[in-house]
């Protein structure tokens, strides 16, 4: 399949083309699906979701980590200097792009099965392919980053408060180097002092060139670290058909003019449905 002219020559990280998801019909609240959705984005951008259906967003996001099958549609990102479909790749190769190309800010709670909060973050530096004295040093180092006491280092991460924790995902998800990081997290879930920190980390990464795509539905957050914003268009649901009611033939009423035809209404009728007609 041929790479788009604009993803090899414009800077692209990631190109979206004609996404497509029908939505569920009998469960129209929680799968609204997705509809010619096609966008690009560049190195150092940032992108808000936007949609009246939130689901829809979030169906997106899931899709560009591999987590959602589309039925219709592409999308491009570079990977190790090659342009790769991810429609088209196998488990393992998804493997190998989530660990060094799309990072993905998850709710926190996925964190809680690993045996310490250092295992967290040095699992992704394992995935990499250093040696453990390797990613253990670089963990140690996220951990500093992100402002983490060390005394919690070698807790459970079930033993941390949530804002303790949401400083763990923080530094879990910016540890690697990625192209692409997708902000699943409601922003709204964490707290002032880490919603800052996570603009500070998103200010310093585009300046790398990563590109990050979200919902920042907050006014402020979205005018402080977003370049544009897209919007999600989903599937018209296709209502069913309406019965046809079946109108019985009356008789004829004896106080109608002689001459008058059964079918046609009198004045009196024909006002009353002139007044109930749109």
């Amino acid at each position: 399949m041929e790479i788009p002219f604009s993803v090899r020559y414009n800077n692209i990280k990631l190109q979206v083309e004609r996404l497509y998801k029908a939505s569920n019909q009998t469960n129209k609240r929680l799968f609204s699906g997705l509809e010619d959705i096609s966008f690009s984005m560049q190195g150092g951008e940032c992108i808000h979701l936007k949609s009246y259906v939130p689901w829809a967003s979030q169906l997106l996001l899931d899709t560009l980590m591999g987590r959602t099958q589309i039925e219709a549609g592409e999308i491009w990102i570079q990977h190790q200097e090659r342009w790769l479909n991810m429609l088209q790749l196998s488990q393992r190769q998804m493997n190998q792009v989530h660990a060094q190309t799309i990072g993905y800010l998850q709710p926190c709670e996925i964190l809680r099965s690993q045996p310490t909060v250092l295992d967290c973050v040095l699992n992704k530096f394992l995935a990499l392919g250093m040696s453990r004295s390797e990613a253990d040093a670089e963990s140690r180092h996220v951990l500093d980053w992100v402002s983490l006491p060390r005394s919690l280092w070698h807790k459970s991460p079930k033993d941390l408060s949530l804002d303790e924790l949401h400083q763990v995902n923080l530094a879990s998800t910016f540890a690697v180097d990625y192209s692409i990081i997708v902000i699943g997290l409601p922003i709204s879930q964490l707290d002032p002092t880490n919603q800052m920190r996570l603009l500070e980390l998103i200010d310093y990464r585009k300046t790398k060139g990563t590109c990050f795509i979200g919902r920042f539905d907050q006014a402020h957050l979205r005018a402080r670290v977003c370049d544009r914003s897209i919007a999600i268009q989903v599937p018209t649901p296709i209502s069913a058909a309406r019965p046809r009611r079946t109108v019985r033939p009356s008789a004829r009423r004896t106080d109608m003019p002689v001459g008058t035809p059964t079918g046609t209404p009198t004045g009196a009728a024909a006002g009353n449905i002139a007044a109930r007609s749109y």
